[in-house]
Parts: C-alpha cells; structure tokens; sequence
C-alpha cells in the first residue's frame, strides 16, 4: 500500500514526539511518497527548531540521516501543477501539492497538520 506523508508528520516522526510514534506506527507495510519538495521542508523544520535551541545540531544532522533512511519516494509535481493550483483557495500551494499526490494515488495523506485535515477529509489521515 501507498501512503503520502507531509513534513509535518515526517519531523515529528525524525525527533520521535508523541505524535510522531503515532504517525510512524501508521507507516509499516507502507511505500511512501512526498511531493519534491518535501527536503525542503523538513530542512526548514528541522532547521527552525535547531536555531529556537529546542534541538541540538547533533540531533539535526542525525535527523537529516534517518530522513533519507526512511525511504520517501519524493515526486516531481510540474504535471500536476494544474490540480495544485485548483485548491488555490482551500490550501496552500505547499500543501495542496501533498493533497493532490494522494489524491492522484489514490491513497491517503498523513499529516500531523489538523487544519490541513480538516480542509480534505477526503484523503488526510491524522494519526
């Protein structure tokens, strides 16, 4: 089976929250995938964290490891740019680009964002 993951849920799941165990309990048996600029994201995450000190940079470069370790299959979205820009006024281009990979997949979102579940009831899994 297929599952999206959002940088939300794959952060927690790097630094092993609370949330992030119940996102990565949600995971096995799971081919994943993650729109191209899921990096970015997590970067950025992981980043902000490290610089409000909530983190150490130890931490952070371990978690830039697990992050490749975990396999996500991350997927050019040009083509779907179309559909991205559909949910202009639902969500962010930056989230509507995981909305519509699931969608296209057929498969569901998991996300650690309840806003972003809430707008697609369709397809976004909160664990």
């Amino acid at each position: 089976m297929t599952l999206v993951v959002d940088a939300s849920a794959v952060a927690e799941i790097l630094f092993g929250t609370e949330a992030g165990r119940r996102a990565a309990a949600l995971l096995d048996g799971h081919e994943l995938l993650a729109p191209q600029h899921l990096t970015v994201e997590v970067a950025s995450v992981i980043r902000g964290w490290s610089l409000s000190r909530q983190i150490t940079d130890e931490q952070a470069l371990r978690a830039f490891g697990e992050f490749d370790a975990l396999g996500v299959e991350q997927v050019p979205m040009m083509s779907m740019l179309p559909a991205v820009h559909a949910l202009r006024h639902n969500v962010s281009a930056y989230d509507a680009m995981y909305v519509v990979l699931a969608r296209a997949a057929q498969c569901s979102l998991l996300t650690l964002d309840a806003r972003l579940a809430a707008s697609v009831p369709d397809c976004a899994l909160l664990p």
